[in-house]
């Protein structure tokens, strides 16, 4: 069976995945296009990975999850869009890969992933397409559309996935600094808001960023999760890694901050101007 962006899992007619199980919701998950990836979100905490219920799970070949604890899925093919909704501002082009998402106006005018109570201006996603609010109430977000944020132009276009990453890469280069602070973690670089990172992925970012050389996974995941083990602890590390790999790439950080040797170690991979600041103690 084959679901697209905006699609539901459950027992509703209109579900484009239907599950004629009395166990599952009637809308259990919705498929949700971020980006580049392709989610699905959990509808009434019906989604578990090894019997934990997760939010949101990031759609890969392979992936198995279970519906309610009742019905077991797997993913066997993904395919994704060779084009992306993004927003033209003046002097960047942002693809728009986080579900909800805010324009700031100091220290210099941005749009930046999460809810502003102070914002101008906010675009977030929905099951039906993507919202704005300028302030003068909620309206759909549709490609070709142009409107003005304080005194700054602003144009719903899309983009060659290509392109994105030539200009992703360009914006890699910038210096950044780590600070760490144990349970959270704030990554900044010149011309760019500051990322805060918060829960076990700042804890993994801080373990890593401390230890100054690669570390193998398995006995830093038993650091984070104690008693898991074998699968279910291979399976809890490559959720947390997944998930900060996923907030760097909101937050525009380029993607093998965090790199793999390929024997199991992994580390903060710091290039030429780039810090880290130890506030844990």
């Amino acid at each position: 069976m084959a679901i697209f962006p905006g699609g539901l899992i459950g027992r509703l007619n209109s579900a484009e995945v239907r599950v004629a199980d009395p166990r599952v919701p009637e809308a259990a998950g919705l498929v949700s296009l971020r980006g580049r990836e392709l989610y699905l979100l959990s509808l009434r905490n019906a989604l578990l990975v090894d019997g934990a219920p997760e939010d949101d799970l990031l759609l890969t070949a392979g992936l198995r999850f279970s519906l309610a604890g009742a019905v077991e899925v797997e993913v066997t093919r993904v395919d994704l869009p060779a084009r992306v909704l993004a927003l033209r501002m003046p002097g960047q082009l942002r693809e728009l890969c986080s579900s909800v998402y805010s324009f700031v106006a100091t220290p210099e005018f941005d749009i930046v992933p999460g809810f502003l109570d102070d914002s101008p201006g906010r675009v977030w996603s929905t099951a039906e397409g993507w919202m704005i609010d300028l302030g003068q109430g909620p309206r759909a977000l549709k490609l070709g559309q142009s409107f003005v944020v304080g005194e700054h132009p602003v144009e719903v276009t899309d983009a060659a996935v290509e392109e994105l990453a030539v200009l992703a890469t360009q914006a890699r280069v910038r210096p950044l600094v780590i600070t760490v602070r144990t349970t959270s973690a704030v990554v900044s670089s010149v011309g760019r808001s500051p990322l805060p990172i918060d829960g076990l992925p700042a804890e993994l970012l801080t373990e890593l960023a401390l230890a100054g050389q690669p570390l193998a996974w398995e006995p830093l995941a038993q650091g984070l999760w104690g008693k898991r083990q074998g699968n279910t602890l291979r399976m809890s590390w490559d959720r947390a890694l997944r998930r900060l790999r996923e907030r760097l790439r909101e937050g525009g950080v380029r993607e093998n901050l965090i790199r793999a040797d390929g024997r199991g170690n992994f580390e903060l991979f710091l290039l030429p101007g780039d810090r880290v600041v130890d506030e844990s103690g």
